[in-house]
């Protein structure tokens, strides 16, 4: 074992002669020098400890994966930071509550289901649906697809309107599925995934990572064994989507299709839902995902596509690029669509060659090692909206109303003829 010694000062004889002239001070400067020496030492040993240890320590520690409530993103655009932040907890200066003017797809809306993503908030807002609590409204919500119409409760919540209590629009469906036809300026907030809402909740989003991860892509290729697939439950929509799989499957393209335009998945029940473990499983060994949607409308891009980028490892195939592209956080590289080929029989070749080509095909997964997912659910607005209605003095000083929201969530906003190009 290595000591270190220090060096013996009486080596030197003209040294040793001022020693003898000196007597006890001799003493003191050579425990003066070892003292320096040891000082020396620890001072290299805490610069290299704090220096290198966070470093091995951050090396190997394991990303975690992130949410729509995560704290530790960084997003690229507005939009994005909006989803990222919705969800941390704000300084509470004040309680919030939201009455709920309608249910949820005939359920009630209560605090527990749709503040369960972010449980912080829950501290200072609930949602509510008794109508004894009206008067202590923050906020007004009406979900789009349980709106009725005119009614005797609706006639007194529009005849007890108070300033500073804003009338909130929630809509997770596309303008195409969609009768939401209020009176005009009755709608002060939107709260849906379309980019420019006031309260934006979408399916996902997409971030740079901090640092490229090593991606694995010759385990992903070799786990895939399966063409394509498709899961649904709506067979026949606007846009005619299940009319181009089916041509596609008659070009002599393998498409395995499940569900209610399908077959029922074995040893699987509920397929329609996309939450479904069973679902996760079934997809995975396949190669691509139909992720088309049941109407091609502004911003409306679901859970879909966001989950067959993220853990079901696959390459989605959607009908057009634009409604992905203005989203602004999706590399090219991640998906087919179907019209950037001027024919059919182009997006044919195309396909068939990337099913088969190991190489081509792992380039739509290259863009995995640089950004990385963050799964929404239509639900991640709530958090945001009561963040929002904390700041009372803000919404008194910009008031907003919407003069005709059927416009801005109508069938304008849509494309359903995409597909009858290629059929």
């Amino acid at each position: 074992m290595y000591i270190h010694k220090p060096p013996l000062l009486m080596k030197n004889p003209r040294r040793a002669l001022m020693s003898q002239k000196t007597g006890g001070a001799t003493c003191t400067w050579r425990y003066l020098g070892r003292f320096l020496t040891v000082g020396l030492y620890i001072a290299v040993a805490v610069f290299l400890w704090y220096t290198l240890v966070p470093t091995r320590s951050m090396g190997h520690k394991e990303e975690e994966p992130i949410s729509l409530n995560s704290k530790d993103v960084k997003p690229k655009s507005d939009s994005e930071k909006a989803v990222v932040d919705s969800e941390k907890a704000v300084h509470a200066t004040k309680n919030v509550v939201i009455y709920a003017a309608t249910n949820f797809f005939g359920h009630p809306i209560t605090t527990e289901r749709f503040l369960a993503t972010c449980p912080d908030v829950q501290n200072y807002c609930r949602i509510t649906q008794h109508e004894s609590e009206f008067d202590n409204a923050d906020a007004v919500l009406f979900h789009n697809a349980d709106y009725r119409g005119p009614s005797e409760k609706l006639k007194k919540i529009k005849s007890q309107r108070k300033p500073g209590v804003p009338y909130v629009l929630w809509s997770l469906e596309s303008p195409s599925n969609d009768n939401f036809r209020p009176e005009s300026h009755m709608i002060n907030w939107t709260m849906t995934y379309r980019t420019d809402a006031d309260v934006w909740a979408p399916y996902g989003t997409m971030v740079k990572r901090k640092t490229p991860v090593e991606i694995d892509l010759n385990a992903i290729w070799e786990s895939k064994k399966k063409s394509a697939t498709w899961l649904a439950s709506n067979c026949f929509t606007p846009n005619r989507r299940f009319d181009l799989i089916k041509k596609m499957v008659d070009k002599g393209f393998e498409i395995e299709i499940w569900g209610n335009c399908g077959k029922q998945a074995p040893q699987c029940s509920g397929v329609d839902n996309q939450e479904s473990p069973c679902v996760l499983e079934l997809i995975k060994p396949y190669k691509f995902y139909i992720s088309m949607e049941n109407s091609n409308c502004k911003d409306y891009v679901t859970e879909k596509f966001w989950k067959a980028l993220n853990d079901r490892m696959v390459v989605p195939i959607v009908l057009s690029r634009q409604y992905y592209k203005n989203l602004n956080v999706v590399p090219d590289s991640a998906y087919i669509a179907v019209d950037d080929f001027a024919t059919f029989d182009e997006f044919m070749t195309h396909i068939k060659k990337v099913n088969s080509d190991k190489d081509t095909y792992l380039s739509y997964h290259t863009w995995r090692k640089d950004y990385q997912i963050i799964i929404g659910s239509g639900f991640s607005g709530w958090c945001t909206l009561c963040n929002k209605l904390q700041d009372k003095e803000y919404i008194l000083k910009h008031p907003k109303s919407y003069k005709d929201v059927a416009w801005w969530h109508s069938y304008e906003m849509c494309n359903n003829q995409i597909a009858s190009k290629y059929l």
